[in-house]
């Protein structure tokens, strides 16, 4: 049997109402494009005027900063402040207050700020010109009132020379001063070159103990054919010392029991041995 097709049916609409409803859609669509143009400008126009407004007022703000500082520096510059004012020294024990100013070569005419940036070459200066300044440093307070302060070296004896004495500082160093004298409770150098050999004793001195350290008055350089290492040692108690300057500190340990045996004054000889001559026996 064979079916038949049957009809379809079609919805049937009116299409006055098609076009309606396409203007409706079409109307609604222009109007939010209207609205999405014009409207984000009338209301971001008054927060872009404000951040013009601070832009411009920090412009400003910049441009006043860095003018007025130009302007505070230069007024500075010309003032009396930016000079260097009183200059005192402190530490100073061996040295004159004097020596180390004029060392410094600061004056009323130097600048404040420029010595306090090249503060490391004016005490480097100062400390090759006196050799007695062990540290130094240049402080300023009240704009522009200088104060030195000075650590000096360490005396640990005087060079002994044909027209006096100079002072021989911890590091070595050699003072220009001659002094008429030796000062206080330190050995004298003698016979001695300044340079690699003094500097070699005056180490040996150092590594003694104080007991030692405090029994000499001098040291003196004599070399012999034999041994240009010898040196002769002057004791506060009367008696001498000859040793050889590299093993003086080892057999310095037997000068106290050598000299306690005896009553007589003489030569404690440390060269090789350890025997002692009395001075009538020479």
């Amino acid at each position: 049997m064979v079916k038949k097709n049957r009809p379809t049916k079609v919805a049937q609409q009116d299409p006055n109402s098609t076009i309606q409803v396409w203007e409706s859609f079409q109307k609604r669509f222009q109007n939010k494009q209207a609205h999405t143009r014009k409207q984000p400008v009338t209301r971001k126009l008054p927060q872009l005027q404000k951040h013009r407004r601070w832009q411009l007022i920090w412009h400003l703000l910049i441009i006043i900063l860095i003018f007025g500082n130009l302007l505070v520096g230069l007024l500075y510059y010309v003032s009396p402040l930016a000079h260097v004012g009183e200059l005192s020294v402190t530490g100073v024990k061996i040295t004159a207050a004097q020596d180390v100013i004029n060392a410094s070569r600061l004056s009323q005419k130097s600048y404040v700020v420029p010595t306090i940036l090249q503060q490391k070459k004016i005490t480097q200066q100062m400390q090759k010109k006196i050799p007695a300044l062990k540290q130094v440093k240049i402080k300023f307070s009240q704009w522009n009132h200088g104060r030195i302060e000075v650590v000096e070296q360490e005396t640990v004896g005087f060079f002994a020379k044909k027209n006096g004495y100079q002072r021989i500082f911890s590091n070595g160093a050699v003072d220009r001063e001659i002094l008429s004298k030796p000062i206080g409770n330190f050995p004298v150098y003698a016979g001695f070159k300044a340079g690699a050999t003094l500097d070699q004793v005056v180490k040996l001195y150092a590594k003694m103990p104080n007991q030692i350290q405090n029994a000499i008055s001098e040291i003196k350089a004599d070399p012999s054919k034999s041994n240009p290492y010898r040196i002769h040692l002057y004791m506060n108690d009367g008696n001498e010392v000859l040793a050889d300057s590299r093993t003086v500190i080892s057999r310095l340990k037997y000068y106290g029991n050598i000299v306690s045996q005896t009553k007589e004054k003489g030569v404690v000889d440390l060269e090789v041995g350890a025997f002692f001559v009395p001075f009538a026996k020479q």
